[in-house]
C-alpha cells in the first residue's frame, strides 16, 4: 500500500471536486473482506477515497477469497463484503443487503515457460480443458501445437519494460494484424499524457501506426505487420516491448497447474467459462476440486502436477517463480513488472467467433457488453457471442455486499462504492488492469449502491 500512495494521492486530490457535496463533517471508518480479484484495484481506490475525504475505508489484504467475504459479511465480522461469485442460499446473511457490481476484469490464463522466448501462447477453450483438466500433462502436447499454428507466434524478447509501469499486449485478429493494447498505472499515465504509444517497425525503419496518450490508462494501436519484420511498442520513446515472429519448439517438459486453494470467485468464474465454453462436465462453484470434472479425487491423482495457492498474489507470484508453470488469476497479477520480468505471460484465448483475443480491459469490456444484469444487481455472462470478434472470454464481474439497515458505517460504504462507479472507475480502472462498467451496467450499479443503508 506505501508504494501507492503518493500517486495515488495526487489522483485523489484531483477528484476532490466529485466527493465535495457527499463527505461527511466527522471522519468515519468502514472495512471490507473477501475476493482477491479486485485487490489491486482496491487497494488504490481505498487509498484516493481515504485522502481525499478524510474517512477510512479498508479491504483486508490478502482478502481472503469470496467465499471468506460472504462468511465474514454474514457474520457481521466486515461492513461490506467482496466477492466475484454469486451468494448461496447456505451463504446468504440473515439480515438485508444487496449486490453491487463495480468493476470487472480479466481473468488471464497466465504461464511461465522460458523454453519458447517470450512468446505469446494462443489457446482454444478445448485445449485449457485439456490442461486443466488434466489430460494434457506436457508443453509438446499436439493439442498445444495445433493452437499455435493457427495464430501467427510473436514473441516479445524484452522482458522488463524500458518505461517501469508500462507494459504491452500483442494479439493478431488477423494474419497481418498486429492489435498492440498498452497498459500505463496511474502515476506513469499522468506523466506521459500527451505523448506517444507507437508501434514501430525496426526493420524497415517506420512508425506503422501511433496514438496521443490521453485520460484512459490502456491505449490501443492496431497495424499491418508483416513475419518477416520486428517490432518495438514504444511509449513516449521508451520501448515497453521488442515483437517478433519466432519458431516455436515446445519442451517435452510437464505442465504444473496451479489453483486456487480456498473459496475463490476467480474460480468460479474460470470454472463458468469452461462449463460453458468447453466441456459441460465442469461444475460452478468456488472451489477448483469441486469444478474439476472428476472432483477432488481427480486433483488428488494428478499428484504433484497441480499445486493449489491461495489467494491471486500467491498464485501468480508461484507461476512467475517457477518455470513451465500455468494458472488463472486477475490480469494485473501478471503485468506487475516485478513478476513479468520473471517470464510470466498472459496467453490470448480463442473466442466464440474464433477469435484469439488478449485479457485486455477494452476485450474484458467487449465481453461484458453482452450480459445481463438482473433485478438482484447480479450478471449473468452470455458465452455464445458468435459474431463479437473483440471479446475476450474469461471475464469476472466482482461484488460488494452491502447492508441496506442506516448506520454512520453504512453510508460511508454507499458513498463509497457510488464514488468508484460514477468516478474512480471510470478515470482509473483500466490503468490499473481492469474493466470500468459503462451503460447499463454502470446505472445498475449505481442503483444498487444507493440501497445500502437505505433502510
Amino acid at each position: 500500500m506505501q508504494k501507492l500512495r503518493k500517486p495515488i494521492v495526487a489522483i485523489a486530490l484531483a477528484l476532490v471536486g466529485s466527493l465535495s457535496t457527499c463527505t461527511f463533517a466527522l471522519a468515519e471508518s468502514a472495512s471490507g473482506s473477501g475476493a482477491t480479484f479486485p485487490q489491486n484495484f482496491l487497494a488504490s481506490a481505498t487509498v484516493a477515497y481515504n485522502a481525499a475525504t478524510g474517512n477510512n475505508v479498508t479491504y483486508a489484504n490478502p482478502g481472503g477469497g469470496s467465499s471468506k467475504g460472504k462468511s465474514d459479511f454474514k457474520g457481521g465480522l466486515t461492513d461490506f463484503g467482496g466477492s466475484d461469485s454469486a451468494v448461496s442460499a447456505t451463504q446468504a446473511a440473515a439480515f438485508d443487503w444487496v449486490y453491487v457490481p463495480y468493476v470487472a476484469g480479466s481473468i488471464a490464463i497466465a504461464y511461465r515457460l522460458d523454453e519458447i522466448k517470450g512468446t505469446t501462447l494462443s489457446l482454444s477453450p478445448a485445449t485449457i480443458n485439456g490442461i486443466f483438466g488434466g489430460t494434457i500433462t506436457k508443453w509438446n502436447d499436439p493439442s498445444i501445437a495445433n493452437d499455435m499454428k493457427t495464430n501467427p507466434a510473436w514473441a516479445n524478447s524484452q522482458k522488463k519494460s524500458a518505461l517501469k509501469g508500462a507494459s504491452s499486449v500483442w494479439s493478431t485478429p488477423s494474419v497481418n494484424t498486429a492489435l498492440v493494447t498498452v497498459t500505463l498505472i496511474p502515476s506513469v499515465l499522468k506523466a506521459a499524457k500527451g505523448k506517444k504509444v507507437e508501434l514501430y517497425n525496426d526493420t524497415k525503419k517506420k512508425s506503422v501506426k501511433s496514438a496521443t496518450i490521453g485520460t484512459k490508462g490502456q491505449i490501443s494501436v492496431s497495424g499491418t505487420v508483416d513475419s518477416a519484420s520486428s517490432y518495438s511498442v514504444k511509449v513516449a520513446d521508451k520501448v515497453v516491448g521488442k515483437y517478433s515472429v519466432m519458431a516455436v519448439n515446445l519442451p517435452d517438459k510437464a505442465i504444473t497447474v496451479v489453483y486456487r486453494a480456498e473459496g475463490s470467485g476467480t474460480t468460479n468464474n474460470f470454472c463458468n467459462f469452461m462449463k460453458n465454453s468447453a466441456n459441460s462436465d465442469w461444475a460452478i462453484n468456488d472451489a477448483f476440486s469441486s469444478c474439476i470434472p472428476g472432483g477432488s479425487a481427480k486433483v488428488a491423482s494428478l499428484g504433484s502436477t497441480f499445486q493449489g495457492q491461495t489467494g491471486s498474489a500467491n498464485l501468480s507470484n508461484y507461476v512467475a517463480d517457477k518455470n513451465g508453470t500455468i494458472g488463472y488469476t486477475e490480469v494485473s497479477f501478471v503485468t506487475d513488472a516485478t513478476r513479468a520480468a520473471k517470464g510470466i505471460q498472459s496467453a490470448n484465448v480463442k473466442n466464440a467467433a474464433g477469435k484469439f483475443v488478449g485479457p485486455t480491459a477494452s476485450a474484458a469490456s467487449a465481453f461484458i457488453s453482452g450480459a445481463s444484469i438482473d433485478a438482484s444487481g447480479f450478471v449473468t455472462f452470455n458465452f455464445k457471442q458468435t459474431t463479437n470478434t473483440a471479446a475476450y472470454p474469461i471475464v469476472a464481474v466482482t461484488y460488494a455486499l452491502g447492508k441496506t439497515a442506516k448506520s454512520a458505517k453504512g453510508a460511508i460504504v454507499s458513498e463509497f462504492f457510488t464514488w468508484v462507479l460514477s468516478t474512480y472507475g471510470p478515470a482509473n480502472a483500466d490503468a490499473l488492469g481492469y474493466a470500468p462498467l459503462t451503460g447499463t451496467m454502470q446505472t445498475a450499479g449505481l442503483a444498487q449502491a444507493k440501497k445500502i443503508n437505505s433502510k
